[in-house]
């Protein structure tokens, strides 16, 4: 080979490595950058976008919890409570609610959730239809409470019914806009308007609801103990992870089944007893003068049958 084809040869192995380093330098120094630049380009228009919705849906889930800041107890603790406890207190005697006794209960602050609750409980005795009166005032009230418990005991031979219920009431702590007007700092909102939390408007679509005779069988001395049937005899397991034997009853004059255990009070009517003993098919009961009762799985308590003390 001559001197003239080297000289080709180096030329062309020259060009090629000018070739492939200008073309990693274009991808290094030009492709590169700018496909970067693109791709930053679209997560900001992806970011950009996003916090558009998200604020959008933060817009709107304000304007839908507007009406319940409206509605919410004010910020201070203590006006809220002796506030809302004037208000109870009055109401009940409105709907001529008798011998009414209203407890302040627990002040809870949630600071996750924004929120605060307050609770309240109310003793008393009524009629059924002051009760549903009572009842009908407090849900067209605008206040954001609600009646978490509601006992009702019907009083043999009497009209009467002993009350005894929870009430919780909810403050919104979490501020949009400090700024905003609601809620209120040291007022209850009585100007709010009252959401629509019932089905009919008046009061006198509820009414007859009131005037029904649903604890007849109280009222009218019929033997309670024919209306309480015992149901079940399960083997249940406690929080501490011990089983024990439990009875259920089901109070047919009260709409409604308790559990008992060994020790525990059955009290049904005039009748009193503890629960003795509990086998899987039958219940043995003690009252306080000693007699001893048998109550077969299934039956009512009005058919028990009595056992001889020396037998148990």
């Amino acid at each position: 080979m001559n001197s003239w084809h080297k000289v080709v040869i180096l030329l062309v192995i020259i060009s090629l490595m000018i070739g492939g380093g200008g073309y990693l330098l274009y991808k290094s120094k030009w492709v590169k950058p700018r496909e970067a630049i693109a791709k930053q380009k679209e997560e900001l228009v992806n970011a950009i976008e996003y916090g558009k919705a998200s604020t959008k849906q933060i817009e709107a889930q304000t304007q839908q919890l507007q009406p319940l800041y409206t509605r919410s107890f004010p910020r201070q603790s203590a006006d809220a409570a002796l506030q809302y406890e004037i208000w109870l207190s009055q109401m009940l005697e409105f709907c001529n609610i008798r011998e009414s006794q209203v407890t302040r209960g627990a002040y809870s602050n949630l600071r996750n959730l924004g929120l605060a609750t307050q609770n309240f409980r109310v003793q008393a005795k009524c009629q059924l239809l002051d009760l549903t009166q009572f009842l009908y005032e407090f849900y067209w009230t605008p206040f954001l409470h609600r009646i978490s418990t509601l006992d009702i005991i019907p009083q043999e031979g009497s009209d009467d019914l002993q009350v005894a219920m929870t009430i919780q009431g909810l403050t919104i702590l979490y501020l949009t806009n400090p700024q905003q007007q609601f809620p209120l700092r040291d007022q209850l909102p009585l100007a709010a308007q009252a959401p629509q939390q019932l089905a009919s408007g008046p009061f006198a679509a509820y009414k007859p609801l009131g005037e029904l005779d649903v604890f007849r069988a109280v009222r009218t001395g019929v033997d309670q103990t024919a209306l309480t049937r015992l149901t079940a005899t399960p083997v249940i397991t406690d929080d501490e992870g011990n089983e024990q034997k439990v009875t259920r009853w089901n109070l047919e004059a009260e709409s409604r089944t308790i559990s008992l255990k060994i020790g525990d009070v059955l009290k049904v009517g005039s009748f009193v007893a503890n629960i003795a003993d509990i086998d899987d098919n039958l219940v043995i009961l003690r009252q306080q003068n000693g007699l001893l009762w048998a109550v077969p799985l299934g039956n009512k308590l009005s058919e028990a049958v009595a056992v001889p003390p020396n037998l148990f």
